[in-house]
């Protein structure tokens, strides 16, 4: 449906791990990769787009950390259907239609969206998506605004999960303690597909690249960036943003002689 569309690798096999996440009942996935490389327009548009293709009775719930961000999301595939209904064969309610809340004509499946922290109450969610439950830096390093997004979680976003709901969290790791993390320690099935910007597996210990590339080698960009262009934003962006936000691996900032948390 968009032509300017740059099918990578990386996007590729987001790609199966949505529809198999999709077809298992009860999956829960964490998608990690680095900022501004195309996983959020796949998981949060053209995968909700694609799902209700498949069941038009689909109730999708999409979270971000504000309401706003949310909206955007659930306008933007209401205005995809609006543009192609004829190639999709869905179309929207004339009487409920609007951007944070809308339903497909003749069928129960539509998209509602909420900030991290809105009510869900009332609303049955048959496939939820949480992308980026945090904001910035800021967010991340705060302990309360991290108890906050999981309490939300385990008392809002769980609690209206349909029996089978898939639930999928798509971000970029900020911090060793946020949403993912605790997610992943719940012991709850979660499972973490993490595309690092540059491969930095060991063969020699048996890890694998989950894009199959050499130790060192930077991810294809979709949005064209050369491996002289990943070096400069692999320097401007530090050693501890790097490995947090472009590698998918958050930890605990410590001091090189006193702890932080000393």
């Amino acid at each position: 449906l968009d032509p300017r569309t740059k099918q990578t690798p990386a996007l590729e096999l987001i790609d199966q791990e949505l529809v198999a996440a999709f077809r298992e009942p009860d999956s829960r996935l964490i998608l990690s990769m680095a900022p501004q490389e195309g996983k959020s327009q796949r998981a949060s548009r053209w995968f909700p787009l694609w799902a209700l293709t498949q069941n038009k009775n689909l109730r999708i719930a999409i979270a971000s950390y504000e309401a706003g961000v949310a909206r955007r999301w659930g306008r933007a595939i209401r205005d995809d259907i609006t543009t192609h209904a004829s190639t999709l064969g869905l179309k929207i309610r004339d009487d409920l239609a609007a951007q944070h809340e809308w339903q497909l004509d003749g069928h129960d499946g539509g998209v509602y969206t909420a900030g991290v922290g809105g009510a869900l109450t009332g609303r049955p969610v048959d496939m939820m998506l949480i992308d980026d439950p945090v904001k910035d830096p800021a967010q991340a390093d705060s302990g309360v605004y991290r108890d906050r997004v999981w309490e939300w979680w385990t008392d809002t976003g769980a609690a209206r999960l349909a029996p089978g709901a898939p639930a999928i969290v798509i971000l970029t790791r900020w911090h060793h303690d946020e949403l993912a993390a605790r997610l992943l320690k719940s012991d709850t099935g979660w499972r973490l597909l993490n595309i690092p910007a540059q491969a930095d597996h060991d063969p020699g210990k048996g890890e694998t690249d989950p894009l199959g590339r050499d130790p060192g080698e930077y991810m294809v960009s979709a949005r064209g960036r050369t491996q002289a262009q990943w070096e400069l934003r692999k320097a401007a962006a530090g050693p501890k943003t790097w490995a947090s936000l472009y590698q998918g691996r958050p930890s605990p900032q410590t001091g090189g002689v006193f702890p932080a948390t000393w």
